[in-house]
């Protein structure tokens, strides 16, 4: 699954750009996406369109909304009669209540960088910069009304800004709704760190960490993707795995703790952990 962090610009070609949140898109750990041309017809909720991996051709692409911002997608190639294959979840958009309905984006440099044009509901197209970000990508699944109960979709999030070197443990907190979190986090191999995460767009951190003592430096922590709902911000996540899976609890403003699980979105990884 590659990971990238988004830069948008409207105005014009010389106006600034701004924050666009974390995407991620296909779900090939070694063959990265080199193209992502698809519409929405209905306010989001479905895509149709083509997408094109490194040395290869475009092939159909069909995603269905899940849950904020996460879609479900299938491919299809070998013509318009071949089966369609699973191909995990995408992360399009980044903004809370509008939802993204076009996307037209192209790499000249094998899938390190995408640029070009997408467009939210309701207003026009906007330049897109896109570079793959050091983040991994989790499917995650809530489960609350006790343990025979069924799992939810819980949205595609981010973890991490180590490609290698997973996080495998989450300790953290909100005092304001979700609008930031702190606590501890640990990647794998080493004790725990300071963590301080600051909600710029949906469900989107920017991270910082802390090691040494609670008088160090803070550090760069990369741009996280926590929780998968609408306006309804997370305040507590406390999980702990391998680094391809991670179980625990989490919980959203204003309800009780609920179960989440997270299992790396690719099959290839956990293929190979």
């Amino acid at each position: 699954m590659t990971v990238y962090a988004i830069q948008n610009q409207w105005g014009g070609s010389s106006a600034p750009w701004h924050e666009g949140g974390i995407f991620s898109i296909g779900n090939r750990a070694d063959q990265r996406p080199i193209a992502l041309k698809i519409q929405s017809g209905d306010g989001g909720h479905s895509f149709t369109g083509t997408m094109t991996y490194q040395n290869e051709g475009p092939i159909g692409v069909r995603a269905t909304l899940v849950t904020t911002n996460s879609y479900r997608v299938e491919n299809q190639w070998g013509g318009p009669n071949a089966p369609w294959h699973d191909a995990g979840l995408f992360l399009l958009g980044a903004r809370n209540g509008q939802n993204a309905v076009a996307f037209d984006l192209h790499s000249n440099d094998e899938g390190q960088t995408l640029t070009g044009t997408m467009r939210y509901q309701g207003v026009g197209d906007i330049g897109v910069k896109a570079a793959v970000s050091d983040g991994v990508a989790y499917d995650a699944q809530n489960q609350w009304g006790g343990d025979k109960a069924p799992l939810h979709p819980g949205g595609l999030w981010v973890l991490g800004c180590r490609p290698d070197q997973p996080v495998v443990a989450i300790d953290l907190s909100s005092g304001d709704a979700g609008k930031t979190l702190a606590g501890l986090i640990t990647y794998k191999g080493e004790g725990p760190i300071g963590f301080r995460g600051t909600l710029i767009m949906a469900n989107t951190y920017s991270v910082v960490n802390q090691w040494g003592g609670s008088d160090q430096t803070w550090h760069p922590g990369g741009t996280w993707v926590l929780g998968c709902r609408t306006n309804q911000g997370v305040v507590a996540i406390n999980a702990k795995g391998n680094g391809v899976e991670l179980d625990g609890t989490m919980t959203y403003q204003g309800e009780g703790p609920i179960r989440l699980e997270l299992e790396r979105a690719s099959q290839q990884a956990l293929a190979e952990a």
